[in-house]
């Protein structure tokens, strides 16, 4: 449920401010003798709960046209913009797949250094990067295998997550290295 919520900002957003205003309507009016405390909170609430077509009314001409273009285009907007990452099939969480992602770049980063480097196109001194780079990743598999492991088997993960972590970012240092000296 959470997921769906930050997945759908916007309407998630849409949906409260319409049960705040829901809400903030069916207040009760002050009596003429009541306290100026319930006054203020009746008027504090129902101007943030007002929307800028009460507001302004006819003070502004075609303020309903543009205000409902604006919101389509918004609504348009947001919910393309919406970051959102699928799962691979079998991964266990988000993490895991996200460091399997990593490790599929790392060896396509591999591959493609070793076939410059058998085809001559590779520097001389990107040998040592390279060499750097295989080892990291062969690290980092390792740690992403113990941390599936530990999540499999309901182990406590977070010394395997940090390690999975620190692994993973010196193997994209790694792949930047080579890559600067191609």
């Amino acid at each position: 449920m959470f997921e769906l919520l930050t997945e759908h900002q916007f309407w998630t957003a849409v949906v409260i401010y319409w049960i705040f205003s829901a809400a903030v309507s069916s207040m009760p009016d002050p009596a003429g003798n009541g306290s100026s405390g319930y006054l203020w909170l009746y008027r504090f609430l129902h101007t943030i709960a007002g929307n800028i077509t009460t507001a302004f009314g006819s003070k502004i001409p075609g303020l309903k046209t543009f205000t409902l273009l604006l919101v389509a285009l918004l609504a348009a907007a947001t919910s393309a913009c919406a970051a959102r990452y699928t799962i691979h099939p079998g991964a266990l969480n988000k993490t895991d797949s996200a460091a399997y992602d990593i490790l599929l770049v790392a060896e396509t980063a591999i591959d493609q250094a070793r076939l410059d480097y058998k085809s001559g196109h590779l520097p001389a001194g990107a040998k040592p990067a390279f060499d750097a780079l295989i080892k990291s990743y062969n690290i980092a598999r390792d740690s992403w295998l113990a941390y599936r492991s530990a999540i499999a088997t309901n182990a406590p993960a977070a010394v395997y997550f940090s390690q999975l972590n620190q692994n993973l970012t010196d193997l994209a240092v790694r792949i930047r290295e080579l890559e600067q000296t191609k």
